[in-house]
């Protein structure tokens, strides 16, 4: 039997083994995607390659979407890795692709990894199958905009502040995952600190842990958020005379209607929003989401040889991931503009929660569950392959 720490380097090593190869098929198949979004993040990134570090705080779009002139939709997050690639030589045009990839696998192991404070590791680790299948993994399986690298800043500030009890070292990945977050996804960045918040008061500390730090951690994120905007801004304005936050604070991120010309008053078109919202979710996740939505209605098997203690953990996780995905719908139900992506996290915490709703409710479910688990690493790792494999040769 191997050992905690050789069992994750293995994982670790499956997980990189595969990235690799996929990131050489990109580049040798010259992969495209006629998805709008991906096309333009492709487009200022391979471009910004090829400038002076100096000009990175301020792109441009450069023709994407027949658009000229500064680009100020988003910071800059989104393009600051796929640039560094393309710098190293990899071909700029499929760095994009690859740093979304990385993401992608990031997050399927860190929920993992959370889900393991809370259940057996079986348990846990059937997350790295059924978040694979969602309808929204499908659609955004090689794509090269933001939401899994915002997926990703958030479950990373979670894992520090979840491990800062331990160590207090790890507020520096905490932080480095929200601000990573906010330069990626500007003020839908704070669903970071919420989350953190809902964590620590969703699992209990264990012998040896203290929650003061991680609780100073989550008050260093909003700390930061200024500090952080006021660096930004200075560059901005260093580099093009020009305010960033003037425009992206204002016409960017309008909450008060004028966006998108709602037909109805406040606070009616939120709620309207935020509804929305809730059917999207409903789809995106399924079919964990609707195992969700009726989880009171669902009857647990009889003889189901689960212990006090595993059922509690299973309740304290779905309460988490229900709690997490309602925080993410109304943040961007502020918003007056709507679209389907602008919810990511939300799709994954509900299909986690859905998940693990089976798991504790259905004994057939949880020997599927430990059935798969036998192929534990490699499996999760082949079947990522195979889905991978099956986008790269669709058109």
């Amino acid at each position: 039997m191997f050992s905690p720490a050789r069992s994750r380097f293995q994982t670790a090593a499956l997980w990189l083994l595969a990235l690799t190869l996929a990131a050489i098929l990109l580049a040798l198949t010259a992969f495209t995607t006629r998805d709008a979004d991906s096309r333009v993040y492709i487009t200022i990134a391979s471009k910004l390659a090829s400038e002076p570090l100096s000009r990175w705080i301020a792109p441009q779009w450069w023709g994407a979407w027949g658009m000229q002139g500064l680009f100020r939709e988003h910071p800059i997050g989104t393009f600051v890795f796929p640039a560094l690639l393309g710098r190293v030589g990899y071909p700029p045009g499929q760095a994009s692709f690859v740093i979304t990839l990385a993401a992608q696998i990031a997050s399927l192991l860190m929920l993992v990894a959370l889900a393991s404070r809370l259940m057996p590791p079986p348990a846990a680790r059937s997350l790295a199958w059924t978040l694979q299948l969602l309808p929204i993994a499908f659609v955004f399986r090689i794509r090269a905009n933001q939401e899994y690298l915002l997926l990703a800043g958030v479950l990373l500030a979670i894992v520090g502040i979840d491990r800062a009890r331990r160590s207090p070292a790890w507020l520096a990945v905490a932080l480095a995952g929200f601000i990573y977050a906010l330069l990626v996804k500007g003020v839908f960045a704070f669903l970071a600190p919420v989350c953190c918040a809902l964590w620590l008061l969703a699992t209990p500390s264990k012998p040896g842990e203290r929650r003061n730090g991680a609780w100073a951690g989550i008050a260093l994120m909003v700390a930061f958020t200024p500090l952080v905007a006021w660096e930004y801004e200075r560059l901005y304005l260093a580099a093009t005379g020009q305010s960033f936050l003037a425009y992206y604070l204002g016409p960017r991120i309008a909450l008060d209607g004028s966006a998108a010309g709602s037909a109805l008053p406040f606070p009616l078109d939120k709620a309207w929003n935020a509804l929305w919202y809730l059917g999207r979710v409903a789809w995106y996740a399924a079919p964990w989401s609707l195992l969700l939505a009726a989880g009171w209605w669902i009857r647990r098997d009889e003889g189901r040889g689960t212990s006090d203690e595993e059922r509690r953990g299973d309740a304290r996780w779905i309460r988490y991931c229900a709690l997490a995905t309602l925080s993410t719908v109304l943040l961007v139900a502020l918003r007056d503009t709507k679209a389907d992506r602008y919810v990511f996290p939300a799709y994954f915490f509900a299909a986690a929660a859905g998940t693990i709703l089976a798991l504790s409710r259905w004994q057939r479910a949880q020997q599927w569950a430990l059935a798969l688990d036998r192929s534990w690493p490699w499996g999760p790792v082949a079947l990522w392959g195979v889905l991978f494999l099956s986008r790269l040769v669709l058109p």
